[in-house]
This record gives structure tokens, sequence and C-alpha cells, in this order.
């Protein structure tokens, strides 16, 4: 508004101005007083001013802003280890035994890693995100196995760590919302023993203000990986297929 009135009256000047010059030479100044040009100048003189009022609502109108959902943002998780785990689950045939198959299980808490997400609507995508795991100290039930896990089978003793670095999010619901559990899935690569091969996790996973957590599993064989499922001769022997299931909680780091 200002603006516009600044314009108008520019213009009434110019106006004047033109008025003045012609009369210099062509008519006295009464007449000049009784001419169109006279009437057009005093016309423009005379210009309504600004109503305040309009200025008033001018200034306290917030200004046009593009319609962005709140929840649009790059946005980074760090992982808590403390609050999150890694499991593997493995099926062992013992010979000679009432109960020929067990699930053998090995955890650990020595995990870690951090998401970078970019979020706009239901769209999701990685920008970056890795995490590892410490698997030199997984423990069951029986520390033997875990020795032997470390030492001559997967050799973690060696090669401590497990790293997935994910590249991709995958079939995330058109209807997801924060605050409600989402089932998707994460592509990438996963090492292990100098090893890398793609590999994809099932997630299940919640996003309450800036705390992402959930549940992600995959499976995957160990000859993938360069080593053979544990075989002793006589008294047991291990499926080869390794499930792997982490439980996570990731804080956002501001």
């Amino acid at each position: 508004m200002q603006r516009l009135f600044l314009m108008t009256t520019f213009s009434a000047l110019l106006v004047i101005g033109i008025a003045a010059c012609a009369g210099q030479g062509a008519a006295p100044a009464a007449e000049e007083a009784s001419s169109p040009a006279a009437e057009v100048a005093t016309e423009a003189v005379e210009m309504p001013q600004p109503d305040p009022a309009g200025k008033v609502d001018e200034a306290t109108s917030p200004p046009a802003e593009e319609d962005v959902s709140a929840g649009d943002a790059t946005r980074t998780f760090q992982l808590v280890p403390e609050q999150s785990s890694m499991q593997y689950f493995v099926e062992e045939e013992f010979f000679g035994q009432a109960v020929p198959f067990v699930t053998a299980i090995g955890q650990t808490r020595a995990v870690n890693g951090a998401v970078t997400l970019q979020i706009e609507g239901n769209t999701v995508r990685i920008e970056s995100g890795t995490f590892e795991a410490d698997i030199s100290t997984l423990t069951s039930d029986r520390p033997r196995r875990d020795q032997a896990i470390r030492d001559r089978w997967l050799q973690s003793s060696r090669y401590p760590i497990a790293t997935f670095v994910a590249t991709d999010v995958l079939n995330v619901p058109v209807d997801a919302d924060y605050g409600q559990d989402i089932r998707f899935q994460i592509s990438g690569d996963m090492t292990i023993r100098e090893v890398t091969n793609p590999l994809t996790w099932d997630m299940t996973a919640r996003l309450d203000g800036d705390r992402l957590s959930g549940t992600a599993t995959t499976f995957f064989y160990m000859k993938e990986y360069g080593f053979d499922p544990p075989d002793i001769a006589g008294i047991l022997r291990v499926t080869d297929g390794v499930t792997v299931t982490v439980d996570f909680v990731a804080q956002e780091v501001k």
C-alpha cells in the first residue's frame, strides 16, 4: 500500500511538471487555471490519503509462506547403546539328543550408529546411515560355543566389527504418520569379515518427537560372508542360516 501511494504521488508530480512546462509559452496564468490540464493537475494533487487502518493491517498481516508441513526436515538420530541390542538366532542339531534341534541365541549391546533422514511428508530418504556392532562380544547361554565362534568360525576375535551402511528406504506406507508403528524396509551393504554384500532389513519403527525406536530383522547365509556353519562331527551341526534382530532406540541430535 505504501509503495502504491508513493507511485501515485510521483505520477501526480509528473503530471504537474508537464502541465507547468506547457503553460510557460502558451497562455496567461488566468487561462491556465481554467484549462483542462490545470484541472487534471488539481485533481492529481488532491489524491486521497491512505487509510491509516490499511497501513496497520498491512504491517500486521503475516508474510506469505510456502505450504510446508511442520514435519518436513533433515533430521539426524544417534543410536543409544544402553537401550539397544543385537541378537542372532541359529538352528543347532545335536546328535543323539532327545530334542535334536535347538535355537541358539546370542546377543550384544556393543552397538553404535547414526542415521540422517530427509523427511518430506510421507516421503523418507536416507542421506547417510551407518550401524556397527562388535560381534566379538556376542554371548549365549554356552561360553564354549561363544569361544568357538570367536576363534574358529566367525573369527570375530580377528574381525570384531560388523558394519551396515544404509542406502535406501523402501515401501513406506502412504498413510505413515508420527507416533505410529510403521513397517517398511531399509536396503544397504553389510560387511562381515571384510566381505560386503547387499542386504535388506525389515523394519518396524516409530518416530515420537525426538525419539526413533523400533526393531530391524534380516536373514543371511554364513557362506555368503566366507565362513562355514559350525559342524562338530558326532556332536552337533549348525544349519547355514542366521537371523539377526536389532532392537534400537535413537535420539535426535540437535
